[in-house]
Formats: C-alpha cells, sequence, structure tokens
C-alpha cells in the first residue's frame, strides 16, 4: 500500500503589530545655501535602512528624509535638505529571530517652523506598521495504492499556493525635451516625480507593469531676470520583468517603492540646455498565487479488513477576494486665511491615508483623509505659494464573502486629481481615489498522515445484518452506509440502481452483505 501525497506550499501573517515615533529637531540652513524669509513647501519621506529581530521585538533603523523649498531674503527662490535619523525596537508577540518582517512605514504628520532666517524647527510623527510573514507546507493524500478492497472519499479542496517570491527592480530611463514656448534650463530648483496607476499582471515567463510617471519640475530659465518655471509631463509606460516560472493564471501581489531618482540636464543638438534625462529606479516585492483545486482523499474504509484513516489538523490558505473599486471627490474650497490670493495653479499633488477599516455586510467601510497640496502663483510681490487641505471621504468597497477571519489588506491610491483656480482664493477640487483588496481565508482541515490496516474483529462482523432496508435521513450520502455495513460502494449503486451518492430523506437504499 503507497500513500500519495502532494506538498502545498503557502505564506501568511504571522504576527502585526505598530508603533508611532514622535522626531523633533533643528536645522540649520546649510552655509552654501542663501537665508530664509519665507517656507513655500516642504516634504518628507520616511526609509526604513536596517531591520532585525530578536525574539518579540522588532528593531527598526531608518531616517527621515526632507526636501524644503523657500523664498530667499533677496526674493529668489531656494531649496534645502537634511536628514533625521531615527531607531525604534517595537513589541511584536510571536516574533522570532531569522523572521521575514516586513516595515510599512507612513508620516502621518509633519510640521515647520522658522526659528530665525538660518534655523528650522522640524516636529514629525511616523507610523511603523509591522507584518511578520512566514513560509510553510502542508501536504494533503491525493491517491493510494493498494491490494486491499478499500474504498475512498475525494473531496475537493480550493487551494491558493505561493509559487514566486523575490525581489527585483524596474528602471526607467527618460528623456525629456523642452517644448519650444519655454526658456532653456539654468537650475532645477524642485522636483516632484510619482508613478501613478500602476497595474502588475501575469503572463508566461513574465510580469507586464504599466502605469504613468508624473514628472513637475521647477527651474529657473537663462537670460537676464533668470525667470521661474513650472513645467509638468505625464509619461505614460508599459514595462516587462524576466519572472521564471511566471504563468498566466497566477494572480500578483506586488508592491514598489521609488528607491532612486535622479535628474539632470543636458544640452540638446544645438547646445542649449533643454534635455532633462530622469533615471528611476523601483523596488519591487514580488509575490505570485496560483489557485489549485485540489481532489484530496478525506476518508477511508476497509471492505473486507479494518482500514483507518490517521489524520492531523492542517492549515491550507484559499483566496477569497481580488476586488477593486474607487470613489469620486468634489470640493470646493477656499484658501486658508493668511495666505495670499492665488493667480494660476502650477502643480498639484495628493496623498490618500485610510485612517480606518471596518467589515459591514458583503463589503469592508473605509474612512479616510484625502491630502491635497498645490504650488501655486500669488502676487508680484509673494511670488510663488503653496496650500495644503484634507479632504475627508467614506467608501464602502463590495467585498462579498469577506470576514473577520480573512486576513485582507487595501492599498489605496489617486487615479486622477485636477485643482482648479476658480478665483482669488476659491477653488476646485475633484479627485478619484482607486482602492484595491486581496484577501485570504486560513482553514483548518484534517489530513491524512497514514492509513492502518488491521483484521476485522470477527464477532462485530457476524453481527451485522446480512440484508438492510434502510430510509435515508436528511443529506445522507451512501458513503456512511458503506462505511458502516462494510460494502463497496459500487455494489451498492448497482442493487439500487443510484447515479449519485447523496441520497434524498426517506428514501429505502437496500443493502446486500
Amino acid at each position: 500500500m503507497e500513500l500519495i501525497k502532494k506538498n502545498i506550499h503557502m505564506d501568511r501573517i504571522k504576527c502585526k503589530a505598530s508603533t508611532q515615533v514622535t522626531l523633533e529637531d533643528d536645522r540649520n540652513v546649510p552655509d552654501q545655501k542663501p537665508d530664509m524669509n519665507r517656507i513655500i513647501l516642504h516634504r518628507g519621506e520616511v526609509k526604513t535602512e536596517e531591520i532585525k529581530t530578536e525574539e518579540n521585538r522588532v528593531n527598526v533603523k531608518g531616517r527621515l528624509s526632507l526636501r524644503i523649498l523657500y523664498v530667499t531674503e533677496e526674493g529668489t527662490v531656494s531649496r534645502m535638505e537634511g536628514q533625521i535619523p531615527f531607531e525604534e525596537q517595537i513589541y511584536a508577540e510571536g516574533v522570532e529571530n531569522g523572521d521575514n518582517v516586513e516595515v510599512r512605514p507612513e508620516l502621518e504628520d509633519l510640521s515647520l517652523d522658522m526659528i530665525n532666517s538660518r534655523k528650522l524647527s522640524v516636529r514629525a510623527l511616523l507610523s511603523l506598521n509591522i507584518f511578520a510573514e512566514e513560509l510553510y507546507d502542508e501536504e494533503m493524500a491525493v491517491e493510494l495504492y493498494h491490494d486491499e478492497p478499500i474504498e475512498t472519499k475525494k473531496n475537493v479542496l480550493s487551494i491558493t499556493e505561493i509559487t514566486i517570491q523575490k525581489k527585483d527592480i524596474l528602471r526607467f530611463k527618460e528623456e525629456i525635451e523642452m517644448p519650444q514656448s519655454f526658456p532653456n534650463i539654468s537650475d532645477i530648483i524642485w522636483d516632484d516625480v510619482k508613478i501613478t496607476g500602476m497595474i502588475f499582471e501575469a503572463q508566461n515567463e513574465q510580469i507586464t507593469a504599466q502605469g504613468e510617471i508624473k514628472v513637475f519640475l521647477l527651474y529657473e530659465g537663462e537670460g537676464e531676470d533668470h525667470p521661474l518655471k513650472c513645467f509638468e509631463k505625464m509619461i505614460p509606460f508599459k514595462e516587462t520583468i524576466d519572472c521564471q516560472g511566471s504563468k498566466e493564471s497566477m494572480i500578483p501581489d506586488i508592491s514598489s517603492h521609488i528607491s532612486h531618482n535622479e535628474i539632470e540636464v543636458r544640452a540638446d543638438f544645438d547646445g542649449e540646455e533643454r534635455v532633462v534625462c530622469l533615471d528611476l529606479v523601483l523596488d519591487l516585492d514580488i509575490k505570485m498565487y496560483e489557485e489549485e483545486q485540489i481532489e484530496a482523499i478525506t476518508d477511508v474504509y476497509g471492505v473486507s479488513k479494518d482500514v483507518k484513516a490517521i489524520t492531523k489538523p492542517g492549515n491550507f490558505s484559499r483566496l477569497m477576494l481580488r476586488t477593486s473599486g474607487k470613489t469620486k471627490l468634489t470640493e470646493q474650497l477656499k484658501l486658508p486665511a493668511g495666505l495670499p490670493d492665488m493667480t494660476e495653479i502650477c502643480h498639484s499633488d495628493g496623498e490618500v491615508m485610510i485612517e480606518s477599516m471596518q467589515l459591514v455586510e458583503d463589503g469592508v467601510e473605509l474612512t479616510g483623509i484625502l491630502t491635497v497640496e498645490a504650488i501655486y502663483l500669488a502676487n508680484e510681490e509673494m511670488g510663488l505659494a503653496s496650500f495644503q487641505t484634507e479632504i475627508p471621504f467614506q467608501y464602502e468597497m463590495p467585498a462579498a464573502g469577506i470576514s473577520e477571519i480573512c486576513n485582507y489588506d487595501v492599498m489605496p491610491s489617486i487615479e486622477q486629481l485636477n485643482v482648479t483656480w476658480l478665483s482669488g482664493r476659491e477653488m476646485d477640487v475633484k479627485a478619484v481615489i482607486g482602492f484595491g483588496l486581496l484577501g485570504f481565508c486560513n482553514t483548518e482541515e484534517d489530513t491524512i498522515v497514514d492509513i492502518s490496516i488491521e483484521e476485522n474483529d470477527a464477532s462485530m462482523i457476524k453481527d451485522l445484518p446480512g440484508i438492510v432496508v434502510y430510509i435515508a435521513g436528511e443529506g445522507e450520502e451512501l458513503w456512511n452506509l458503506g462505511k458502516k455495513y462494510y460494502v463497496p460502494l459500487e455494489q451498492i449503486r448497482e442493487i439500487n440502481h443510484l447515479s449519485a451518492d447523496t441520497l434524498k430523506a426517506g428514501e429505502k437504499v437496500l443493502i446486500v452483505r
């Protein structure tokens, strides 16, 4: 007798944890930079540099990178950069040394105040979200080869197996030539590069990635008056990534973030500084899943001998839901008090933050904030200015079948954002926020690890009736009758001319030993 088993490779969340970190620091304007008169805009990005695990602890080292755009005391525009390092120990019950841990940092709040023309006060609130994952294997009995008269019961189980897990990069090198209506570039003062609308699809032996690169430049043009110019461009892309073992039927779960962004200016064929060279690198965390319908042996019995299944509980992952949704936001807003009137919007950007997720009937209720920020032209005296506003939203995302026992993640993105100037202090904001949801459910199933065969209890077999007319109850199956009376299933089917194994309530079944 030989029991054939199939190995199933899966992953699961071992534990989750989160903490908040407050950073406070004073930053000096670098010696080579001019004095500061007014802050126009600031950006912060949290990056993790080192993650170490020990028993029930995760140690995270990283930095908050700052970029600040400001007006100098001479009325020109300049920029400064800086970094604030941090180190935090986070309690995460169940984490062990060597575990694979993902840290998702979020910058919840960042505020800057001028102390004087050469010094800034920085206050930031970070969230560090910890996800400890583990890979594990389970075995499932799928076939039994034997010489004894043994009956096997099989059920089809839906299982989601992780087939590929790796890290990769996606690199973009683009050249952007400035339109003829724009002056030559003397110095790039500020840049903002983002990936929007990113979609990954599994193909045979590769993955396709498509979306758009949004590039914004604020630069000083050539000429006696050194005009300040804003330039924005959307660059669509569709790239392929080699991925051995990938199939079209697989389900991609891929996260990406920009790890390198370099912008240089070079001369065109006429020797004029008009070509912007973009070198962008995306780090990819790739997981590929495959759904399988496995016909597994779930029970056995013998006809001439006492055959029993030896089982153990197994934990299996199953894809419950893969869906997406979107919501539209429309708001008419006024500039906050203290800011100058607007004459032209140069650039707008936004960030989405989900504050809470609540399961409702056949869905997930999402509550969050869309933060909108824009650089605009004010009057000649003020020059550039910026504003930031928060738009709350609530969206019920359809998610039929999702429940409390599921592990699910919702990834938000801004699909569209338009900020339109209406008058001196009024503007119209229209946005489309997209959401992607991937939900898994871990279920426990008894799996057969071995089969025992012994001689039947002779007295028990002798006491069994030779002929039985059995009246079935609701939902009973032939399997239960065959196992109870040690009779082959095919024999019961032939005698009773049955084509199905499920019986109707009150149905009479003749059993002959």
